[in-house]
């Protein structure tokens, strides 16, 4: 069962990922143990160090244990779950599902790593996967400029190709 935070909470969650940092220090709620639901390192998609230091820092700042919680959870959710990082043609080449299908929408994918562009001059690795989203992208307009969504495999295709 997934238990919502109030408004208070999310729209302060909010402002602690779009400023990286700005502590929203509000009252601490009861006390409760909350237990990390992200995924076993292993099986996260990608780690960067410069990302798991900047939710040790917020943690640190933020005295509600509950959105401290939500922060550690949500903050890094794109890169353990939803990036495949690669190569195409010897350049970085990043794919990022951006919804309930596995196809990488361009204004989404952008918006979901929008948040850890200052934190890319920390991390050579994190500023090649950002690096490969602008290079897939590209490769994407490339192929059809008014699309909006891609599948990874170029091969595949839509239930919706027929549709008018």
């Amino acid at each position: 069962m997934i238990i919502l935070p109030s408004l208070e909470k999310t729209s302060c969650l909010l402002g602690l990922s779009l400023a990286l940092g700005t502590a929203c220090l509000a009252a601490p709620s009861a006390s409760k143990d909350y237990i990390s639901q992200r995924p076993p390192i292993e099986k996260r998609c990608f780690t960067s160090p410069a990302v798991e230091a900047k939710i040790t820092e917020v943690k640190a700042a933020v005295r509600d244990p509950e959105l401290a919680w939500l922060f550690e959870n949500c903050f890094p959710n794109t890169l353990d779950t939803t990036v495949t990082v690669g190569e195409r043609n010897g350049k970085p080449d990043t794919y990022v599902i951006t919804g309930d299908i596995e196809a990488m929408c361009l204004r989404d994918s952008a918006a979901q790593v929008w948040p850890y562009l200052p934190l890319m001059k920390k991390d050579p690795a994190l500023e090649k996967l950002i690096t490969g989203v602008v290079n897939r992208q590209a490769h994407c307009v490339l192929i059809d400029p008014y699309a909006n969504a891609f599948y990874k495999d170029a091969t595949k295709v839509s239930h919706h190709k027929d549709k008018t």
